[in-house]
């Protein structure tokens, strides 16, 4: 019996620690980003937990600005990949950030307080970007991609080999054509 209850509590901590968890703390509510450009005063001093692809990172004298394209998050808080956007917010970050390393298209995640609001211009459009006071934030790391054609493993074979029936084989059996 202590056999099967052992090898349960394995098997549960090991499915435990599969699961992906937060990066950073997930605020509850949670309002998207458009619920706070339409009344931001019934949003200010709310907790957010949002994320998106950067578009740009400018320092002042004690403090970073970053401008984020907002997108939904996975479950650790990543943002998710892909063209929809859930519009864009301010995130404002006590010290000097890099904008070498902060850069454009990098992918960030913030938990703060939203404070406020900027109006800035995209093209001629005026833009409400809602204020976030960031009190922790994740910077991701680049994606990779990986390319798995179904036929590789290289467990099994060499990387000469691929175990499909068409091997390109050249041979010269002596007839002419």
């Amino acid at each position: 019996m202590k056999i099967i209850l052992s090898i349960l509590g394995l098997g549960s901590t090991l499915l435990v620690g599969c699961s992906a968890k937060p990066v950073l703390p997930v605020a509850e509510p949670n309002p998207p980003v458009a619920a706070v450009q339409q009344d931001i005063n019934a949003h200010k001093d709310i907790a957010i937990t949002w994320g998106g692809v950067i578009l740009e990172t400018n320092n002042a004298d004690e403090q970073s600005k970053v401008l984020i394209i907002s997108k939904r998050l996975e479950s650790s808080t990543r943002p998710i990949e892909g063209d929809q956007t859930l519009g864009r917010f301010i995130a404002i970050i006590d010290g000097f950030l890099d904008p070498a390393i902060y850069s454009k298209d990098r992918e960030m995640s913030v938990y703060g307080t939203i404070i406020g609001q900027e109006i800035r211009k995209v093209d001629d459009y005026e833009y409400t970007y809602p204020v976030v006071q960031v009190s922790e934030h994740k910077l991701w790391e680049v994606r990779v991609e990986y390319y798995n054609n179904g036929y590789y493993d290289n467990y099994w074979y060499g990387p000469y080999y691929r175990p499909y029936p068409y091997h390109h084989r050249s041979h010269n059996s002596g007839h002419k054509h």
